[in-house]
């Protein structure tokens, strides 16, 4: 046998071993490329339109926590891959020696839509915006001329007339005093939330 030969031949062996012992093993346990692993649940935070096709998303920013850390990435979709939106949940692999090794193991279709609510308000040097999209919360503060100075994305629950904000996912603001932490209904405007922090009220826009 040819040299040549026997190194298609021995890299043919080992490409079929990898295959067969994934196969074997599957992502649950273990892979050949990341050591152990675990499975963990994330969500979507933001998507990105098709400029072909308007009604699909062509890439998603999701997050997921592995303890009391938090990772983002980015997932291109295929063409079988179905239509999603923010607060959309998706399940992950990932490496349990180094977390931000991982790989999207599905992609689950919680909502039909990404549009939400949108709140805004004002303040002595600036201005606030609020959005609330399925489970995912975007809050970001502007400077007078409108330069961004804070942005948070987070999870909220809606207990009651009350909203909680948690899972703050950029920890550089995490020091913040103003961060939005629970807002109630206002009870003379079904469209206006009030900030129990600061008193401040956001009109829905």
């Amino acid at each position: 046998m040819r040299k040549g030969n026997r190194n298609l031949w021995a890299l043919g062996v080992l490409l079929g071993s990898i295959l067969a012992y994934t196969g074997w093993t599957g992502f649950e346990t273990r892979t050949i490329f990341m050591g152990k692993t675990g499975e963990i649940s994330g969500k979507v935070i933001d998507v990105f339109p098709n400029d072909e096709v308007q009604s699909y998303s062509r890439k998603i920013k999701y997050i997921y926590a592995v303890g009391d850390n938090f990772y983002v990435d980015f997932k291109k979709l295929g063409t079988k891959d179905a239509k999603q939106e923010i607060g959309n949940d998706l399940k992950l692999i990932y490496s349990l020696k180094n977390p931000e090794r991982h790989k999207v193991k599905t992609l689950a279709s919680n909502y039909d839509n990404s549009f939400g609510k949108k709140y805004y308000a004002t303040g002595n040097d600036g201005y606030m915006e609020l959005h609330l999209i399925n489970g995912v919360f975007k809050y970001k503060e502007f400077a007078q001329g409108g330069k961004m100075i804070h942005d948070f994305v987070g999870e909220y629950e809606i207990i009651n007339d009350s909203i909680k904000f948690k899972n703050y996912v950029f920890g550089s603001d995490s020091g913040n005093k103003n961060r939005p932490e629970v807002f109630v209904v206002s009870p003379d405007n079904d469209w206006e939330l009030v900030d129990l922090t600061t008193k401040r009220t956001f009109k829905r826009i």
